[in-house]
């Protein structure tokens, strides 16, 4: 793809700061000097083996600002481009607080026919020697303090792309090294994915459907009150047929389920990642993990039925005991040595 638009910005931190601190830049004109600079670091950051995010969009009127920025950047012809840049050095700016330094934000934009593409970096501030020679009082050394390092694990990047449509533009990938460090501050860490770029780590489509599954089933098996089971029951059910199908685990919980079987859910997952990643709910997969339900009478009797079929063919009287009658014309009958 083409490079067809740069701009930089000396961001400074102002989230805790008690003097605010404008940001300072525009767009670059792009030489070849530079243009070779940029795609050595887009090689470097490796994208494809990066993990993805997607924009955290509202589901009623599907929007999200840096989401509209950073299209308007890379779409948008010269005044348009030029306020969303800003725009997005600024909110990086109020993102940052006193614990991060100061950093080049660099804005940049490709073009492919009517595909386009919009990677953000930022590079930290950093100090460096330089070594002069031959003057006439021999060699010295001066202190260089406004470079950026292009190397640095605090460096930071978001590649986003696609056509200017609704469905496009809603994820991307994601280089922050400092992140995934286990001896960081989280919330140092967390705010160029959560409070500047407003995006949600995403997951697979397969595990985010089989996880939820899996976390109803425990759910499920760990209370023995029926009013929490059937409230289990119908929530898979609403899932299975919601036309939302962009989901967290944490959104099912809070949206399907009583604040006191959601503790019991949300127990489940394997850590507090897995509960806000995205992921688009596949069926098939749920369905795989949590087709059936299987009841066991006092008499020794084992009645499995599909998911759909409760409330239909097979009813669940709750009272003083949990009753079920099943009704229907007998399709075939086996003899097994095992029930199931």
């Amino acid at each position: 793809m083409e490079l067809f638009r740069l701009h930089a910005y000396s961001v400074v931190p102002q989230r805790t700061a008690e003097e605010q601190i404008p940001v300072v830049g525009g767009a670059i004109r792009v030489n070849a000097d530079l243009r070779s600079i940029m795609e050595s670091n887009l090689q470097a950051a490796d994208f494809p083996r990066q993990p993805t995010v997607d924009f955290n969009v509202d589901e009623t009127t599907r929007t999200n600002e840096v989401r509209d920025l950073v299209m308007a950047f890379a779409f948008g012809d010269g005044s348009p481009a030029r306020a969303a840049a800003l725009r997005l050095a600024e909110r990086l700016a109020g993102a940052m607080d006193l614990r991060s330094s100061a950093c080049l934000f660099v804005p940049v934009a490709y073009r492919a026919g009517t595909k386009r593409r919009v990677v953000l970096w930022i590079f930290p501030r950093d100090e460096a020697f330089q070594l002069h020679t031959g003057g006439p009082e021999g060699p010295t050394i001066e202190l260089l303090k406004d470079i950026f390092s292009q190397t640095s694990r605090h460096r930071k990047s978001a590649l986003f792309e696609g056509r200017e449509l609704r469905t496009d533009f809603l994820q991307g990938w994601v280089l922050d090294l400092q992140a995934k460090s286990v001896n960081v501050n989280l919330d140092v860490a967390s705010f160029w994915i959560t409070r500047f770029l407003d995006c949600v780590p995403s997951m697979h489509d397969e595990v985010g459907s089989r996880l939820l599954a899996k976390a109803v089933r425990k759910a499920f098996e760990r209370t023995d009150v029926p009013e929490q089971r059937q409230q289990l029951h119908a929530a898979a059910m609403a899932v299975r047929h919601s036309p939302n199908r962009r989901i967290t685990l944490s959104t099912f919980a809070n949206r399907y389920l009583d604040p006191d079987i959601r503790p019991m859910f949300l127990s489940g997952l394997p850590n507090d990642e897995t509960r806000h990643a995205l992921f688009t709910f596949d069926r098939q997969t749920f369905d795989s993990v949590l087709q059936f339900r299987v009841f066991e009478l006092e008499s020794g009797v084992f009645v499995s039925s599909p998911l759909d079929q409760i409330g239909e063919s097979v009813k669940v009287h709750t009272g003083a005991t949990t009753e079920l009658t099943c009704q229907g014309i007998v399709r075939n009958e086996f003899l097994r040595a095992r029930h199931g």
